[in-house]
């Protein structure tokens, strides 16, 4: 599957996973009140830079997310005063004199995130791989060094949660490290996904004739996406909304594998110490679990070789932070902003077909349909703000629909909504020139 498990080694290695149970033994069991303050008076501060909440929580525990600052200097971080820093002081207090006070730091906990690295590069060889395609970057790029680390943070819960749904981080050809720190603590699930990759246009309208319950894809989406497959999305103004995609195919080459099917998958139940690397763009997601869980996440930072003589593509663009996975898919979500591409580009460049508009979107919103039934307890609140509310809130009614079992005929009703709103669908800069035009129509009719 491409993935590394790696478990402790050394003594020094061993002596850091026995901090490790003790620090997050220490924040989720042994000071959990204190410690749950900490958290919630950074998040009351509006401090979003220092602690968040992830998507994948329970309406009684959520999970946190505690950026840990790239600042080497401790007492630098201390003075800052962010969240992981008031944690490891309250830690560090407790634990004065004792065989772990100066076992966990920051910088400690990076060197051993990237010794892990090492250890993988080391033992990795092009022959381990041959089995996988070009097209996943990372496994032909697994005996490379990784020099540093970005988006290091911590992620812990108090009790159980329900788990994420899939997704993909985009981070090619940068690693994902997990190194767990509580006891018995159920990894990150990464999944295989059943058939070749979906990497572009022409790949996904094939998976798509193939399936047997989605109607015949029809000559407009085909037409749409193999002739705008490879345009640049910040050249117009109706999809520049979407330009980090850059280009349909770009974005597909990275995600579109979120489209299929799951063939295997992958979840542990760990001790701390242990670490879990994987690809840049492994379909994965946090689990459930019935307990309190914490584990350190990094992004691990491809060495730049100066040169790309000896591969077939040019990794120059790749070897800084900026895939860092902040831009993050589930299935659901890349198909809704593939919608919204797609039906900007029917409107403003296929105008002349509008006998075949109807049956285009109704195709795409089938499918939205189909993506919304796999993943039937997600909420999408926190991933869409109120600039998307239009989409969000009719995403909202279908699962509630959905969940109630009120029958086909109103889902039909959803579908048609979603069919005639003429900015449901569309970017909020298409959004907002048309509800300028809506009122200065109104207002003349008024007159």
């Amino acid at each position: 599957m491409g993935v590394d498990v790696l478990e402790p080694e050394s003594e020094k290695e061993k002596l850091m996973a026995e901090a490790l149970d003790a620090f997050s033994s220490f924040i989720l069991h042994d000071e959990q009140d204190k410690c749950r303050t900490i958290l919630d008076t950074h998040i009351n501060s509006g401090d979003s830079s220092s602690v968040g909440e992830l998507q994948g929580g329970s309406d009684q525990h959520s999970i946190y997310r505690v950026l840990i600052s790239d600042d080497d200097d401790e007492e630098d971080r201390d003075n800052n005063k962010d969240a992981a820093a008031d944690l490891l002081k309250e830690f560090h207090s407790s634990y004065q004199g004792k065989r772990y006070s100066n076992s966990l730091t920051i910088h400690k906990l990076k060197q051993y995130m990237l010794a892990m690295c090492e250890r993988r590069s080391k033992t990795c060889s092009d022959d381990d791989y041959n089995d996988y395609s070009m097209d996943n970057r990372t496994d032909h790029l697994c005996s490379r060094k990784y020099v540093k680390l970005d988006n290091l943070m911590f992620i812990l819960s108090f009790g159980s949660i329900n788990g994420q749904v899939r997704h993909i981080d985009n981070m090619v050809p940068n690693l994902q490290i997990c190194l767990y720190m509580s006891s018995d603590c159920p990894s990150t699930i990464v999944y295989t996904m059943d058939g070749p990759p979906i990497t572009n246009v022409n790949k996904l309208i094939d998976y798509w004739n193939a399936q047997e319950q989605l109607l015949h894809v029809p000559d407009l989406i085909k037409a749409v996406l193999i002739e705008k497959g490879d345009k640049a999305l910040s050249s117009k103004w109706y999809t520049k909304y979407f330009a980090f995609w850059d280009t349909i195919n770009s974005n597909l080459n990275c995600f579109g594998k979120l489209y299929q099917p799951v063939s295997l998958q992958l979840s542990l139940t760990t001790d701390p110490g242990t670490t879990l690397l994987a690809g840049g763009n492994e379909v994965h997601a946090g689990p459930p679990a019935p307990n309190a869980r914490m584990f350190a996440f990094a992004i691990g930072i491809l060495e730049d070789s100066g040169s790309s003589e000896t591969n077939d593509y040019d990794e120059s663009e790749y070897y800084e932070s900026e895939n860092n996975g902040e831009v993050q898919y589930s299935p659901v979500l890349l198909h809704v902003d593939l919608c919204c591409i797609v039906f900007s580009l029917i409107d403003f460049e296929y105008s002349d077909q509008k006998d075949t508009t109807q049956e285009a979107k109704l195709f795409l919103i089938t499918v939205l349909i189909a993506l919304v039934k796999d993943f039937p307890k997600e909420t999408y609140d926190r991933q869409m703000g109120d600039e998307r509310r239009e989409v969000r809130d009719w995403l909202g009614k279908v699962l509630d629909t959905l969940e109630k079992q009120e029958g086909s005929s109103n889902v039909d009703k959803l579908v048609e909504e979603a069919l005639k709103s003429d900015i449901m669908f569309y970017s909020p800069d298409i959004k907002k020139r048309r509800m300028k035009k809506k009122k200065r129509r109104n207002a003349k009719s008024s007159c």
